[in-house]
């Protein structure tokens, strides 16, 4: 088993980041195995766990690429953006969040009237053949990973902006609460939620009672959550309880 740890360990500090699959395949064992090792080392601090793999210790941003993000679950987000659509009246101004969730909105979004923001360079060009949308890329540091823009100067043209709509994702909900990967994501996407006069949380299945590395915001900050399936019983009535319109 050590000799199997010390394979996974090396191979994300080579690779920076690597699936369940992948390492089951590299270390020549079940994915049930790989998964059981990367919780243990995950616990022993040797790693990081995430949604569907693990990212070395020594990085500091764990969050997946947007590649990445866009390949998982496709079906289910694809859904759920139809679904989005139905819910943005015409002239709204909408921020939409980096997530590939979102980025399906954007691609399935009509060229009506409406102004989008956006912190995607990717969202940016999906609506730039969309004459009566008009689109606000927010600026500031750019990064490759994401093919998005972060940072103060991003966060502060938010605060200028009246926003009718934030349409945001997330790697997990659970304990009523809202988790996200890395402190990148968090920063812009509290920022949105803060300046919104609706929010509206996109998330697929596999996000149901997952926690990640940070607690960004409770669910009650929310107006409606849009899912491909039913949640539990107990997160149905924690929405009904606060007012949170859940859509399917």
């Amino acid at each position: 088993m050590q000799q199997r740890h010390n394979q996974i360990i090396a191979y994300l500090e080579q690779f920076d980041e690597a699936g369940v699959q992948e390492l089951a395949e590299h270390c020549a064992v079940s994915v049930e195995t790989i998964r059981r090792d990367l919780n243990k080392l995950d616990k022993n601090g040797l790693l990081h766990r995430t949604h569907g793999g693990a990212v070395s210790h020594k990085k500091k941003d764990i969050g997946r690429s947007f590649s990445t993000r866009l390949r998982t679950n496709s079906d289910a987000k694809r859904n759920i953006a139809e679904n989005v659509l139905l819910h943005l009246p015409p002239e709204a101004v909408i921020a939409l969040d980096a997530s590939s969730t979102s980025w399906h909105v954007a691609q399935r979004l009509p060229n009506i009237p409406c102004t989008v923001v956006s912190s995607s360079m990717r969202i940016i060009r999906s609506l730039s053949q969309k004459p009566h949308i008009k689109t606000i890329a927010t600026g500031g540091i750019y990064l490759e990973k994401y093919d998005a823009f972060y940072g103060p100067l991003s966060e502060q043209l938010l605060s200028r902006l009246k926003i009718d709509i934030a349409i945001i994702s997330c790697t997990g909900i659970a304990d009523y609460s809202i988790w996200e990967s890395n402190e990148i994501n968090i920063s812009f996407k509290r920022k949105l939620i803060a300046n919104s006069k609706q929010v509206f949380l996109l998330v697929d299945h596999s996000k149901f009672e997952r926690k990640d590395l940070i607690q960004m915001e409770a669910l009650s900050c929310i107006d409606k959550l849009f899912v491909n399936q039913m949640p539990s019983n107990t997160l149905q009535r924690y929405c009904l309880e606060n007012h949170i319109q859940l859509i399917l």
